[in-house]
């Protein structure tokens, strides 16, 4: 896709944002009971920590990202991944999620205008816990996410894509657990990415960093950076795009609860084809912001 070396600015609605996301949280803060929650509490929007539920237990989880700015035109999407998980041991546990998007975009290159949800597709998660940040020198798990989406996140379009992403998260905690820090290093092949994309077949790298302190019980702000490339045809020969993006979060957890809200900007990105003007935008976007609520059963 080539995309014209032309910008139209999108600023980003940062007050609105946190006002209410302020709202939001001052009203969870209300109805808790003042404790923290437990097993794999989601510190970061975009980035994984090694905890797994314990043996029995359970979780749901809600994500909404809303990702907003292209180069040309106005582009707006959300995406919603409804997830239910499941603690077989204390080390492994699995989870099932249904992905949907809503589309607002006029003017973008490479689109047709559009208002309309779609959907996105299954999908279906693993993670293995080897070594444990509380009870271990450094925290080590194994996960892989694989599924079968039916339209793309970029622009709805159709695909049959089947996609298996193994991963290795690390966690190291500091100061009595008042630090926490996560790391990601995982790949991604995706098959059957055809109309959506030019390419039947991608690998993707990704990989991403966070940073949490916590300030007050309960409550933990942080910062965290993702990265991902891609290269179609499983080749490193045939690169794609690289994105950087990066942004602050803040998460607070009670005793059966958890809410995350994470902020991240394109710090950085390139694209064959694309301006070579330090973003891309083929794929990617300005803004990518992702409010996470979690439930412990």
């Amino acid at each position: 896709m080539v995309l014209k070396d032309t910008r139209s600015e999108c600023p980003f609605p940062w007050k609105q944002v946190l006002r209410a996301a302020a709202v939001a949280f001052g009203l969870l803060e209300l109805i808790s009971d003042g404790e923290r929650a437990q097993a794999d509490e989601h510190l970061f929007g975009f980035v994984r920590g090694t905890e797994t539920l314990p043996k029995g237990r359970a979780d749901a989880y809600e994500f909404i990202t809303y990702r907003t700015g292209k180069d040309t035109g106005t582009y707006n999407a959300l995406d919603f991944d409804t997830e239910v998980e499941y603690g077989f041991t204390d080390r492994f546990q699995a989870g099932l999620s249904v992905v949907n998007h809503y589309f607002n975009y006029h003017s973008v290159d490479g689109l047709d205008d559009t208002d309309s949800y779609k959907l996105g597709g299954v999908e279906a998660s693993a993670k293995y816990g080897l070594l444990s940040p509380f009870k271990d020198p450094i925290g080590l798990a194994l996960r892989v996410e694989g599924g079968y989406l039916k339209n793309d996140e970029v622009g709805g379009l159709p695909e049959q894509e089947w996609f298996i992403a193994p991963e290795l998260d690390l966690q190291k905690n500091f100061c009595d657990d008042t630090i926490i820090c996560d790391l990601n290093l995982g790949a991604e092949w995706a098959w059957g990415k055809q109309p959506a994309e030019e390419y039947p077949r991608e690998l993707s790298l990704q990989g991403g960093a966070g940073v949490a302190y916590r300030f007050a019980p309960n409550w933990f702000i942080g910062a965290e950076t993702t990265v991902r490339s891609e290269w179609p045809m499983f080749d490193f020969g045939n690169f794609e795009h690289v994105v950087v993006y990066a942004g602050p979060s803040l998460h607070y957890g009670a005793k059966c609860w958890w809410v995350t809200l994470t902020g991240v900007y394109q710090v950085w990105g390139d694209g064959v084809d694309e301006p070579h003007n330090g973003k891309t935008y083929a794929e990617e976007t300005t803004w990518k912001v992702r409010l996470k609520v979690g439930f412990n059963f």
